[in-house]
């Protein structure tokens, strides 16, 4: 930026005469547009990052979903420890009970997934934004 600045000031003491008061870039500014190179290099890799975080929750959340997919079968293989001919009524309200909790767990990890998905999208498009220029225009 200062480059810039320096170029477009001569010009203009050409301009004005050699006399003329032309500022110079002021430390503040030299300073923010430092910032702002550091801040503006710092993003790609921190989106990286989020991409990378957010497979490993996309990948958590598949997880869990199988885990409860296996736990489920399980339980709709179970007597839980009754004699399934003398406890057939009691071993079926309770395998309903819990089939219907596990079901609940597993819309709850679709919706996730949904969310997730939708989460990758915004990512990807994060990814073809252009880091703008550090000047004064």
């Amino acid at each position: 930026m200062a480059a810039d600045w320096d170029k477009v000031r001569a010009d203009v003491i050409k301009l004005l005469g050699k006399d003329a008061d032309v500022p110079d870039l002021t430390p503040e500014v030299n300073k923010a547009g430092d910032t702002f190179s550091k801040a503006n290099d710092a993003f790609p890799a921190a989106r990286k990052d989020l991409e990378d975080k957010l497979l490993d929750l996309q990948n958590a959340n598949s997880a869990l979903t199988n885990a409860i997919k296996q736990l489920k079968a399980k339980v709709e293989k179970s007597d839980f420890g009754l004699d399934p001919k003398r406890d057939v009524k009691k071993i079926k309200q309770a395998e309903k009970m819990l089939t219907a909790s596990l079901e609940d767990a597993l819309k709850t990890r679709t919706t996730v997934d949904k969310t997730l998905d939708e989460l990758d999208k915004h990512l990807i498009q994060l990814a073809k934004y252009k880091s703008p220029p550090n000047s004064l225009s």
